[in-house]
């Protein structure tokens, strides 16, 4: 069960974007049921994770109010920012997850000293390791471990050093 992000795939690159913001025990299934009669791409942006249905849809509830400036006319839906769902996600940042693609290590290209620059996994814009873990999208972030000499998840347990030896 979980409190969801969900945006038109189609509007990429077009800020703000309609962001429905709602509650599921079955993500995939409502996905599919908003995507009916919707003639763009509907795709899951973040979530956040629940014990059951009263704390989610508390949660959902306290989301709604805080994103209340961001309402449109079309009842859960909300015009935001990429950085706006982050923002909202890092609230409840031991439950919630971002969606991350495929390919969360990919090297664009490297700097100067010769170390490389990664894409970022997330379809809608850039973050930072300590906040959303690139492998699994946990908002507990990487966490700086010093018997490791490096950052790794403590949800996943993906490290820096883990994606650096696979390149």
């Amino acid at each position: 069960m979980a409190v969801y992000f969900v945006t038109e795939q189609d509007a990429q690159g077009l800020e703000p974007l309609n962001v429905k913001v709602g509650y599921s025990s079955d993500l995939k299934r409502r996905r599919g049921q908003l995507q009916t009669g919707n003639p763009r791409k509907l795709v899951l942006m973040g979530q956040i994770m629940d014990r059951g249905s009263d704390e989610g849809r508390g949660r959902e509830r306290q989301l709604h109010l805080k994103l209340a400036r961001f309402r449109t006319d079309q009842g859960e839906w909300f015009k935001m920012a990429p950085q706006d769902v982050l923002d909202a996600l890092k609230l409840y940042s031991p439950q919630a997850y971002i969606s991350v693609g495929s390919e969360p290590f990919e090297i664009v290209s490297f700097d100067r000293d010769g170390v490389p620059e990664f894409a970022s996994p997330w379809d809608w814009g850039d973050f930072e390791s300590d906040t959303f873990c690139p492998a699994c999208g946990w908002a507990g972030g990487w966490t700086y471990n010093e018997n490791w000499a490096g950052m790794f998840c403590l949800e996943c347990g993906v490290s820096e050093h883990d994606f650096a030896t696979e390149r």
